[in-house]
């Protein structure tokens, strides 16, 4: 996961913003406990809404503690307690991510960031360890979605739904293990199916430019036989095709979104989806224009149809 499924802040009510923190520490203290303090480092916001999903759905809530972080000493702060199934599961996502990841950085990179990487390695190899000792299936999730991956971009002509195929299998398996519920379970691997497809192809959107200068992967440029500079035309056409892509997958999503029914959290969750995930879209297709995001940016996914 690479931080784009987040909320839109400015319209939280306090209460709601208070809570999505409080996840997000809760989050932050699993994996030090659980993975060593490095890990943290690898935390972002789309773990932050896996945890959400996965407490909202349980039927027993941990509950709050005040806390003091070594990042704002001066200041008490709350999180959520450290449950024995969700925020340990979804460190241990973290990690296994952080550690695929960074094997692909190494094997698809030269020079300094190969090196950097290289060095990092050792590091994420024990806090993985720990996650599959924990939790077994996540291993061969991310194994998997390596291997499948390099493939995909090895293949002469390969398809955007070919690339993105093996990152919405892993999180489709990842989602899944949120709850017991035989059907929960059924949406939610639906549900991250089509997240890690959304994520794959914003992450794809938002790294056009730099792959089209270093000459990486990036199926928008093999999908419209791109090439550096970028004209204008080609780069309104990616632009209109990525955005009918992006909403249609979220549309999608919304619709599998809902099938559940949250016991807690409905408003954060709710804005995630509608709102937050509209809003990243238009980041990233302001940074690809070279502008900022307008402040009210971003649109809504109706609930049950198709963009």
């Amino acid at each position: 996961m690479f931080g784009y499924i987040r909320p839109d802040a400015g319209r939280l009510l306090v209460c709601e913003y208070e809570t999505y923190r409080a996840v997000y520490c809760g989050i932050c203290h699993a994996l030090k406990e659980r993975f060593g303090l490095l890990s943290t480092l690898a935390l972002n916001y789309d773990f932050t809404f896996a945890a959400l999903l996965g407490l909202s759905l349980k039927p027993d809530f941990p509950g709050y503690e005040a806390f003091t972080c070594a990042a704002h000493p001066l200041r008490r702060r709350q999180r959520v307690k450290l449950d024995g199934a969700v925020l340990p599961y979804v460190g241990g996502c973290v990690v296994a991510l952080a550690h695929a990841k960074i094997a692909d950085n190494i094997a698809d990179s030269g020079g300094l960031k190969s090196a950097a990487c290289r060095l990092c390695l050792p590091l994420t190899a024990r806090a993985e360890k720990k996650a599959g000792a924990l939790f077994p299936a996540l291993p061969a999730l991310c194994g998997e979605m390596t291997g499948q991956q390099a493939a995909a971009e090895r293949a002469p002509s390969v398809s955007l739904d070919m690339a993105a195929e093996p990152s919405a299998a892993a999180l489709a398996g990842m989602m899944e293990a949120l709850s017991g519920d035989p059907l929960e379970r059924r949406v939610l691997r639906r549900f991250g199916y089509l997240l890690g497809r959304w994520i794959y192809f914003i992450d794809a959107l938002d790294d056009l430019e730099d792959d089209l200068e270093k000459g990486g992967f990036n199926p928008f440029i093999r999908r419209f036989s791109l090439t550096s500079p970028l004209p204008a035309e080609q780069k309104k056409a990616v632009r209109a095709y990525g955005r009918e892509t992006l909403n249609i997958t979220g549309a999608e999503m919304a619709a599998a979104y809902e099938l559940l029914e949250p016991r807690r959290f409905k408003g954060i969750l709710d804005n995630i989806v509608y709102r937050g995930l509209p809003r990243s879209i238009d980041r990233v297709f302001a940074r690809l224009d070279g502008k900022k995001a307008g402040a009210d940016a971003g649109g809504d996914y109706p609930a049950n149809n198709l963009l």
